[in-house]
């Protein structure tokens, strides 16, 4: 798949930004010198120096298999302060492959996890590279019934699309909170809560819809169109999205997401 466009995914940065204020609203961190927290999937690396700000003495790593994420995230930590400089670093790595042996006192991760076909391994991974006592928060889309997710399948398997997408879906089949809940405790950890919550987004009209799901779910649909095709098949959604909201005008998008929160016992 083709490398993530850090400018583009951050054009609805706040609405992007409230799922990770809902998590920060209720983390409690210890903020000494030995809380290691490490963020999977960092992207432009905003998380990571939030949660090293809430933290004062402690570090933060973030990683992320996407070289212009990366690039992006350490330009934005060049402009921190030096005390903040010293304590975050960024790395690439592709999230599956990351091992640890008990490392970390957070591992956190905003909406990465919704992008690994194996999810049960990476659990169990963190498992392995949390401290005792040590959480895990996870945050993932879960908003396939939502309008939007719905047109574009519907889109994809018309003609002459479904085609030259080979019968493409989008591949993340999503599970309930109850799923994950019992994941987590056959791997070991405690403290588990798994759960949805829905955020409200006021979009001036449906296309910026479509430019929302540009930067995440519909780049397998183009990576997989011919790029002399894209600006046809983005302008089809959008009139579905007119047709299929209501309006071409002011709307609200509505995104389900999951919140699955663990912790290895011990102290």
């Amino acid at each position: 798949m083709s490398d993530w466009d850090p400018q583009l995914y951050n054009r609805f940065r706040r609405y992007r930004a409230e799922p990770v204020e809902h998590i920060l609203s209720r983390l409690q961190l210890a903020g000494d010198e030995n809380e290691k927290i490490i963020d999977l999937g960092c992207g432009s690396g905003e998380n990571t120096l939030e949660l090293a700000r809430r933290s004062p003495r402690g570090s933060a790593l973030g990683v992320d298999g996407s070289p212009a994420m990366i690039e992006a995230a350490r330009k934005l930590l060049d402009g921190e302060p030096a005390g903040l400089k010293a304590r975050v670093s960024f790395e690439l790595l592709d999230v599956p492959e990351f091992r640890a042996d008990r490392a970390y006192t957070l591992i956190f991760s905003n909406a990465t996890f919704h992008w690994i076909p194996d999810k049960p391994a990476l659990f169990a991974a963190c498992f392995d590279a949390l401290r005792p006592g040590g959480t895990i928060v996870v945050q993932m889309p879960a908003n396939e019934t939502e309008t939007a997710k719905m047109e574009i399948g519907r889109l994809a398997r018309q003609a002459p699309w479904n085609t030259m997408l080979g019968g493409r879906e989008h591949a993340f089949h999503e599970e309930p909170p109850e799923f994950y809940a019992a994941m987590l405790a056959r791997l070991g950890y405690d403290r588990i809560d798994c759960y949805h919550l829905t955020f409200h987004h006021p979009m001036d009209r449906p296309a910026d819809v479509v430019q929302w799901y540009r930067s995440t779910g519909l780049r397998p649909f183009l990576d997989a169109l011919p790029k002399d095709r894209h600006d046809e098949f983005l302008a089809q959604l959008t009139a579905r999205l007119n047709s299929a909201y209501g309006t071409s005008g002011p709307m609200t998008f509505d995104f389900k997401r999951l919140f699955i929160w663990g912790r290895r016992p011990g102290t």
